[in-house]
């Protein structure tokens, strides 16, 4: 059976369905409820179906009432979704994104997709730095919303997650416990997690020299894999090639570091709820929690 279902009576629909009322259904929707109680009236004819019954002068929805409403959903907010691509009177928005070096592989490419189906009138910059820069950000109003990298026990909030801390070498990588000081592949400074590898390997007591430095996490991990040193880096940076060093597992216990969404003071816009759930979805997706 071929039908075309008339939007409006389903918006009417499914506001009857969640208020369980005629009445509270029209003045919600600026409506009169003869005009509510026709287009129902309409649309149980279309399908040759009731749609409600009234039990204790409430509305509930029947077994086909019941069936019907998650289509109805789903066909208004396609319906609103193509309005709003084409809705002028909108002044397109834009939105700056901060994210760590660390998330862009995954959790940000979540993001971009999802914000692009759900929030297609808002533009998003990304900005891709170090925790300490993008907390700068933040403060400058030069970012609005993002994922930043803090030492836990600096965060009176619960983290997104915890980042475990781990060393890493290549791979092939054989010859470190031969030499007696450790070569550290390692971010250019300022770099929290630079700092800290110097100041384990100097409180343990061991010789070390800086033998690779990099601006950006794909050149480092690269120098690793090749051999030219050890670096610290959160668990989840591992990728194929790299594999922890246990033998400096000796050294002082590594802080523990978390993952939290910031955003800037007095960012409202109209889509905050919307980009803020987005995020935390995809960090669950990625990560398995949030």
């Amino acid at each position: 059976m071929r039908i075309n279902l008339d939007i409006q009576s389903l918006r009417s629909f499914i506001k009857v369905a969640e208020l369980r009322s005629f009445t509270r259904a029209a003045e919600a929707l600026s409506l009169t409820q003869p005009a509510i109680s026709q287009q129902i009236k309409r649309l149980e004819e279309l399908l040759s179906v009731d749609l409600f019954v009234r039990d204790n002068r409430q509305v509930l929805l029947t077994l086909e009432g019941e069936q019907l409403s998650g289509y109805a959903q789903q066909i208004l907010a396609v319906n609103d979704r193509v309005g709003g691509l084409f809705d002028k009177s909108r002044v397109q928005e834009s939105v700056t994104l901060g994210v760590p070096e660390y998330f862009c592989e995954g959790v940000l490419k979540r993001i971009i997709v999802a914000a692009a189906e759900h929030l297609p009138s808002v533009r998003i910059g990304v900005k891709v730095a170090r925790s300490n820069a993008l907390l700068e950000a933040f403060n400058e109003g030069r970012v609005d919303v993002g994922l930043v990298i803090d030492v836990l026990s600096s965060a009176q909030e619960p983290p997104l997650q915890s980042l475990p801390l781990m060393w890493f070498v290549g791979e092939g990588v054989d010859w470190l416990d031969d030499r007696r000081e450790v070569a550290l592949a390692l971010f250019k400074a300022p770099c929290g997690f630079r700092s800290l590898a110097i100041r384990q390997v100097e409180e343990g007591g061991i010789a070390w020299r800086c033998v690779y430095e990099s601006e950006d996490l794909r050149s480092l991990r690269s120098a690793v894999q090749a051999g030219a040193g050890v670096t610290l880096l959160p668990r989840l940076a591992q990728v194929e090639g790299l594999r922890g060093y246990e033998t400096l597992a000796g050294l002082p216990q590594l802080l523990d570091f978390g993952a939290w969404l910031r955003q800037r003071v007095g960012w409202e816009p109209w889509y905050k709820a919307q980009l803020l759930a987005i995020i935390g979805r995809a960090w669950h997706e990625e990560y398995g929690a949030a």
